[in-house]
């Protein structure tokens, strides 16, 4: 089975982040409320099975009546889907105990032959996934169905290879009838607004309240820390204290990998990893290893990129090291042990 390419992503974005996928006002009056348009007479009551080994309904048991969050992904992808889900972590991070109590996160597998529930168990386990998340595989005729429903099949990009797929994720809420489309590489912290706040209708009380002296001040972002932004921080910190970073990262802190990687190696493991891994590069299996096994995805940087990437890792680096000296601390996320990849 070929990795899917990431002309995906290309399309992905092109259907843009915000997608609304809820029924118009005519089509709601018509035919009654929105929810009922969306409902079971819309979605396949498709039998699943959770990554725990339990028998599930699709609209009965996941969708009914809730908040919910759904993508679809494949174990052995070593391209877009680790980012994906390492994104998706991040939202759930900041949704904290939310997650399977009012708002419910659902990946399903394109690829249930190889993803059984052993295999779904020891994803979310090398993801480190906490509670709340459940990951799902089925019958493949059944999830190419709920695929098309949800407007997350792509005819022209299945080709000869089922693994190919629509990188954007859906939100919604069944009872209101409000669906829409987002792109993976979303922002978390807006990701985690429209799940936990704009489908609850503004309704949950906020934890914390924010005045105007607190906002931050806008600015332009450089080329380098958009890249970060995207393809970096759902996986890595840079200058994290070590505690904290093993806490909320899957990847390393990246902190000082300037100085302590060889250059040449470090651009061709930003460009290819895969092929490295593929090689059984030392290194680049050293660090798989040692992360859980979680590959590198191949983001195909060109060169540009990679040099305005490693340029902002650096700025980081520096602002990282100015604020432990002014505190007088040294602990920084990976440093000491010099165990810096991605």
């Amino acid at each position: 089975m070929r990795v899917h390419h990431w002309k995906c992503i290309a399309l992905a974005l092109l259907i843009a982040a915000m997608v609304p996928i809820t029924a118009n006002k005519a089509l709601a009056d018509s035919k009654g409320s929105a929810s009922s348009v969306w409902g079971a007479n819309y979605f396949p009551n498709i039998p699943l099975i959770t990554h725990e080994g339990k028998s599930v309904r699709f609209f009965d048991d996941l969708i009914k009546d809730k908040v919910v969050l759904i993508n679809f992904i494949f174990t052995k992808c070593l391209d877009s889907c680790p980012l994906e889900t390492a994104r998706i972590r991040q939202v759930q991070q900041i949704l904290g105990d939310r997650v399977g109590k009012d708002v419910f996160f659902y990946s399903i597998s394109i690829d249930p032959t190889y993803d059984t529930p052993e295999m779904l168990k020891a994803y979310v386990d090398q993801y480190k996934i906490e509670p709340g998340w459940v990951f799902l595989t089925g019958k493949e005729s059944d999830i190419t169905l709920l695929r098309k429903r949800l407007g997350l099949y792509i005819e022209e990009i299945q080709g000869e290879d089922s693994t190919d797929h629509n990188l954007n994720l859906i939100i919604g809420n069944q009872s209101t009838g409000r669906w829409m489309k987002s792109s993976p590489f979303e922002n978390p912290h807006i990701l985690a607004t429209q799940i936990g706040k704009w489908l609850h209708n503004w309704k949950q009380v906020p934890r914390t309240k924010n005045t105007y002296a607190d906002a931050p001040e806008l600015r332009n972002i450089t080329k380098g820390e958009s890249l970060f932004r995207t393809r970096c921080a759902s996986c890595h910190t840079v200058g994290t204290p070590g505690a904290m970073a093993s806490r909320k990262a899957i990847g390393p802190d990246l902190y000082g990998i300037n100085q302590s990687r060889d250059r040449a190696w470090l651009v061709r493991w930003l460009a290819e990893p895969d092929k490295m891994l593929a090689e059984k590069d030392p290194l680049a299996m050293a660090l798989y290893n040692q992360y859980n096994k979680l590959p590198m995805p191949n983001l195909r940087l060109n060169m540009a990129e990679i040099e305005n990437l490693l340029g902002y890792i650096q700025e980081l680096t520096l602002l990282a090291e100015n604020k432990a000296k002014a505190h007088g601390r040294s602990d920084m996320g990976g440093h000491d042990n010099g165990d810096h990849h991605h």
